[in-house]
């Protein structure tokens, strides 16, 4: 399959078959365990991802959690005053997680942040962490680990809420905060940092993408 750098690609009038590929491509779980996973803010999404790190944590494949998310982030329609790592530690012991292996990071309120300042809450050695997200966001978390931490090996692991899926994103129209709209926002988002050399450079299997 041919393969091109996000960088190369004409970032207008995408196609669904070429935000999917953006997006969604080489993002699979490898299923290797780790012992810390950072868990990504969105308010709108915050039960889809606490529950998919909980069931994860239960597994045994991750021990400890980072939650992450300030009060300002774009998900905070409702100007809510409690910062989303709080609320997310909150949901996570109420479904059954000890409270000794949770850490939060509350003061961040975008991705780059949710990582820089996560990064700090973990040991100097580490080499190896899990990323929880939805699968739409995943590859945006790990092309900003790749750049800014290459010595670190990352497993993604996606929480999936049944509408901006790969398998279902495509199904909706382009109205705000539907599975379609993120998809579509992400794909771009991705082009742009990568041409801008915010994020690594991923490549992406596909067979249409167009090429500036």
């Amino acid at each position: 399959m041919k393969e091109t750098k996000l960088s190369q690609i004409n970032n207008e009038n995408l196609t669904d078959e070429q935000i999917d590929d953006i997006v969604y491509s080489n993002i699979e779980d490898e299923g290797l365990s780790s012992e810390y996973a950072l868990v990504f803010e969105n308010n709108m999404l915050i039960n889809e991802r606490v529950t998919t790190a909980i069931n994860t944590y239960k597994k045994g494949r991750i021990k400890k959690i980072i939650f992450m998310g300030g009060v300002n982030g774009a998900s905070n329609q409702d100007n809510s005053p409690i910062p989303e790592a709080i609320k997310m530690k909150e949901l996570a012991l109420s479904l059954g997680a000890n409270k000794e292996d949770i850490l939060i990071e509350d003061t961040s309120n975008n991705t780059f942040e949710n990582i820089e300042n996560a990064m700090k809450l973990l040991p100097k050695d580490i080499n190896h962490i899990s990323i929880i997200t939805s699968e739409f966001h995943l590859k945006r978390c790990y092309a900003i680990l790749r750049k800014n931490y290459p010595y670190i090996s990352v497993t993604m692991i996606s929480s999936k809420d049944g509408f901006s899926d790969r398998n279902n994103w495509f199904l909706s129209d382009n109205s705000w905060n539907s599975g379609r709209s993120l998809a579509t926002y992400e794909a771009h988002l991705l082009v742009k940092y990568a041409k801008e050399n915010k994020i690594y450079d991923l490549e992406v299997n596909n067979c249409n993408t167009k090429i500036r």
